[in-house]
């Protein structure tokens, strides 16, 4: 091999290693370039997905506090309700004792008048006499007797004034009121015959007969006071006042 020949597969040799050389240069520069891209690529997709898991985790955050917030509210609206029907029940409940205690009082001092009445036509009826009575010893009978039937005419009126005439018991109290003012009329000859004596024992049933169901008004008041005063004012929506409390 000549001097020539050798200098020429050098000058090959030594252009392919600098070909070589180059590509190298080139392919790490292309590899850089590659995976810069694809490392902005990731860096920008994963920013991505974390915004995206950011928002989400602030929307269902925002979410649960706005539920808190509507529990919260809607608890301290029941506490309110419910606070509110228990001072309703109270004040319904106290409306009711004081029906009771009028009425209680009320029913006694009606009685009381009547059973005064009755005495003293019993007195007049059964006083012996030789001669028809005179009209002045009439009128001072019937004077204090009028201002008594006045009173218990206004203690009749306040009475029926406080009742419910649906229910059977308080029907039964205004028959019974009036019927025990009719059978003072026993004690008038001209209306009956009948001895002082049994005309007492009529009114005297007739007056049991108001007494005990007059018990029994009361007392189904008092257990309703009793039931509104223990109740949950949770369990309905608003305790219903009986018809037949007036305040």
């Amino acid at each position: 091999m000549n001097p020539d020949d050798l200098a020429a597969i050098q000058g090959i040799v030594r252009d392919a290693m600098q070909n070589a050389e180059f590509i190298n240069k080139v392919w790490i520069a292309g590899a850089a370039v590659i995976v810069s891209v694809f490392a902005a690529l990731v860096a920008s997709i994963t920013q991505m997905l974390v915004a995206r898991a950011q928002r989400k985790t602030q929307l269902r955050l925002a979410d649960q506090q706005a539920l808190q917030q509507k529990q919260a509210l809607s608890e301290q609206l029941s506490m309110q309700e419910l606070a509110s029907r228990r001072i309703a029940n109270a004040n319904v409940s106290a409306k009711r004792q004081i029906w009771i205690d009028e009425l209680r009082k009320d029913i006694a001092r009606y009685l009381s008048l009547w059973q005064e009445i009755s005495f003293r036509w019993d007195a007049i009826v059964n006083e012996p006499r030789t001669e028809e009575i005179s009209d002045q010893a009439l009128n001072a009978f019937k004077k204090p007797i009028a201002e008594m039937r006045m009173e218990a005419l206004e203690l009749q009126l306040r009475i029926e004034l406080r009742l419910n005439m649906t229910e059977s018991d308080h029907q039964d109290l205004k028959a019974l009121m009036k019927k025990l003012e009719t059978s003072t009329i026993l004690f008038q000859r001209t209306a009956s015959s009948l001895p002082p004596a049994d005309i007492q024992k009529v009114f005297g049933a007739i007056r049991q007969q108001l007494i005990v169901k007059s018990q029994k008004i009361l007392k189904d008041e008092w257990e309703r006071v009793k039931k509104e005063s223990y109740a949950d004012p949770r369990e309905s929506a608003f305790s219903k006042p009986s018809p037949a409390v007036v305040a």
